[in-house]
């Protein structure tokens, strides 16, 4: 008879021995979920693992690229004589410490070397960090009362939830200033450039110059996403640069010493005979197109166009308005801005 294949009975000797290798790696299991916990994620999701190849739902637009966007009504392509701003290189935004003029200038190629390029992709973006919490606020409302005094406005929520049920919901922006980016979010976004890199290089030596804080720069950097047509309308703060990561941004600045006239502000930006803060894009659409008001701002102000990896320096007290032109990711650092909430 061939008992060739026939099974081999384990032996009792063997028995332990595999109850053992099974409570063994159960265990391991075990801890290893522990450590991979949804708080230990929330805390800084870039420590938490996950799989790169599984698929995710992304809504109707898979790319940012994919989105709805409004490139046909209000991009253009910089002239002079409508936006007027000196374009730079990054080598000559630092020579010439940009950042300590009153002129607001434009920036190429930031973002060269960033993993955010490949980390904030709409993808990416919901697979690595779904679970850090920033807040949402109609745009229009944070134009109204500035984001940093918008708290009945502003709804926590997280990455995922937002761009995936709330982004295209009609005046949803994410820009809250006070929130504190994860080190893994930050990490993406190297090198800063100046002057916030001075400050992440060398903070000792940056605050042993005794600069109070609303002079500073420091290296809390703050996330904004919206959809097509969102963006703050006229507000004003201390000195800032915006880099966008994907998408574009349409930008019109008004000179700080001509808004110093109170009267002529209102009559720029707002309608005389209905005096509402209109959202940006219909500012554009119904205030703008009048002579003495495009006159205006483009002879003491400048209506530009940000693109992706493109810095735009503006300095302390500029009047200034933003209309995104589809899904648009940027970040934000500002003289004297620090986190206030973890």
């Amino acid at each position: 008879m061939n008992h060739r294949n026939k099974a081999v009975p384990k032996t009792k000797t063997e028995m332990p021995h595999n109850r053992s290798l099974f409570l063994c790696i159960n265990a391991t299991i075990l801890v290893a979920a522990i450590f991979a916990s949804p708080e230990s994620c929330a805390t800084d999701p870039g420590t938490c693992k996950y799989d790169e190849k599984e698929d995710i739902y992304l809504g109707n637009y898979s790319t940012w690229e994919e989105a709805p966007n409004s490139l046909d009504e209000f991009d253009h392509d910089n002239r002079k004589h409508i936006c007027g701003l000196p374009i730079l290189t990054v080598e000559e935004w630092e020579e010439g410490r940009f950042w300590e003029t009153e002129k607001p200038v434009i920036v190429k190629n930031v973002t060269a070397g960033w993993k955010a390029l490949e980390h904030w992709t709409k993808e990416e973006l919901v697979r690595r960090y779904p679970d850090v919490m920033v807040g949402m606020g109609d745009s229009k409302k944070l134009g109204q009362t500035g984001p940093d005094d918008a708290d009945d406005t502003f709804r926590k929520v997280s990455i995922k939830d937002f761009v995936l049920n709330h982004m295209h919901e009609s005046n949803k922006y994410v820009f809250d200033r006070k929130l504190n980016m994860p080190d893994s979010l930050l990490e993406d976004c190297q090198p800063y450039p100046m002057p916030t890199r001075m400050y992440k290089e060398s903070k000792e030596e940056v605050e042993k110059m005794g600069l109070p804080d609303r002079v500073m720069w420091k290296d809390h950097l703050a996330l904004t996403i919206g959809s097509d047509l969102q963006g703050l309308t006229f507000h004003r703060h201390n000195a800032a640069w915006n880099i966008v990561v994907f998408g574009t941004k349409r930008w019109i600045l008004y000179d700080v010493q001509r808004i110093e006239n109170i009267d002529r502000l209102k009559r720029m930006t707002r309608d005389v005979v209905n005096p509402i803060q209109l959202s940006s894009p219909d500012w554009i659409r119904e205030l703008y197109p009048m002579e003495e008001r495009q006159r205006e701002i483009r002879s003491y102000g400048h209506d530009c166009i940000q693109r992706a990896g493109d810095l735009l320096y503006v300095p302390r007290g500029w009047a200034h308005m933003v209309v995104n032109i589809g899904d648009t990711v940027a970040v934000v650092s500002e003289r004297g801005l620090d986190a206030m909430e973890p």
